[in-house]
């Protein structure tokens, strides 16, 4: 009886142990088709290009006016438009909306507490104090200013409301992200204007199903080569094939039917530094992101499915060219923008 018994669950231990190599080969292994049409867009974020020792306005104006992007990814940074409480300044983001619609050039506008580029959780000093109730009461009022103030821009195509809200990235040290809150902001862009609402999670270490309910799209990040403090100076390769982002999407769309649509979001197109880039040498930059490597990841992109991609790293782009004289990735990227969708 208990040999019988040790039989039966050793068999059903190797077939869960087989069917989990099976599942996990079907996800990792394959190519992938490319898209017939990509659509090419570009990410932007002032304080990159301010931090790299450019002027910002300049790199997007080149963005636009050389490069030939006419579909970005941008947002208004909370401490960058509220640094007193109450009191909202969204010049520098509305003259970026008028330079993209004078070129027919339409934005994803990313709006929230936490946003892409570091520290993801863009915080004025002032809500250091706050309790959690205001604290969640003066989101939700940023929130309501961004949206009403920059509603009236035609060339906004969606809202995408934070950015990796659940997933545990980045310095958000007086009030934790929560998808309660989360819930909440959704609701209120919802109710204020009848745009799509988007918002992004982590392509490799995240499931993509903890942030879609109540979104109509949702993109998802890529990244190689990362590194991770903790063990120093050593880079991680995700043994990841393109198969693996088209299985999960599809898979994805399986569970939440009304979703609309999938994109990528963010496509690891910088080096992955410890450091902040420009404190960092030229050979540690390219070490992390050959020319090499950026053109790969892009053939690896391409064969993921997704028919619209946004490209990460267009500051340091010009940045190596303008200061460095090293116009390959710009000119890539430039390739890449005349040659998909406008």
């Amino acid at each position: 009886m208990h040999r019988t018994i040790r039989r039966a669950l050793k068999i059903t231990g190797t077939i869960i142990v087989v069917l989990l190599v099976v599942l996990t080969i079907w996800f990792v292994s394959g190519e992938g088709k490319p898209a017939e049409e990509i659509t090419w867009g570009v990410t932007f974020f002032p304080q990159q290009a301010t931090d790299l020792g450019l002027d910002w306005k300049e790199a997007y104006l080149a963005l636009l006016d050389d490069m030939g992007a006419r579909r970005l990814r941008l947002a208004a940074p909370w401490n960058m438009v509220e640094q007193r409480r109450g009191q909202y300044d969204f010049g520098d983001i509305e003259w970026m909306l008028e330079q993209a619609a004078t070129r027919k050039a339409t934005v994803s506008m990313a709006i929230g507490r936490k946003l892409f580029r570091w520290p993801e959780c863009h915080d004025p000093a002032w809500i250091s104090d706050l309790t959690p109730e205001a604290f969640e009461s003066g989101v939700l009022a940023f929130v309501r200013a961004s949206v009403e103030k920059l509603g009236s821009h035609e060339n906004i195509v969606s809202w995408q409301v934070e950015n990796e809200v659940t997933f545990p990235f980045g310095e958000c040290h007086a009030h934790k992200p929560t998808k309660e809150l989360f819930a909440q902001e959704l609701a209120l862009v919802r109710s204020l204007d009848p745009r799509p609402i988007t918002s992004t999670d982590s392509g490799e270490l995240s499931s993509w199903l903890s942030i879609n309910s109540g979104l109509d799209r949702y993109g998802i990040s890529l990244y190689r080569v990362t590194k991770n403090p903790n063990f120093g100076d050593i880079k991680f390769y995700y043994p990841l094939r393109p198969g693996f982002y088209r299985k999960k999407a599809s898979l994805s769309r399986a569970l939440n039917p009304h979703i609309q649509g999938i994109y990528l979001s963010e496509l690891q197109l910088e080096p992955w530094t410890i450091k902040p880039i420009a404190e960092t040498t030229l050979r540690e930059q390219y070490d992390s992101m050959s020319f090499a490597r950026m053109q790969s990841t892009i053939d690896f992109a391409a064969h993921t499915g997704f028919d619209e991609i946004y490209l990460w790293g267009a500051e340091w782009w010009y940045w190596l060219k303008k200061q460095h004289h090293d116009a390959r990735y710009w000119n890539e990227a430039q390739e890449l923008m005349y040659r998909g969708t406008k």
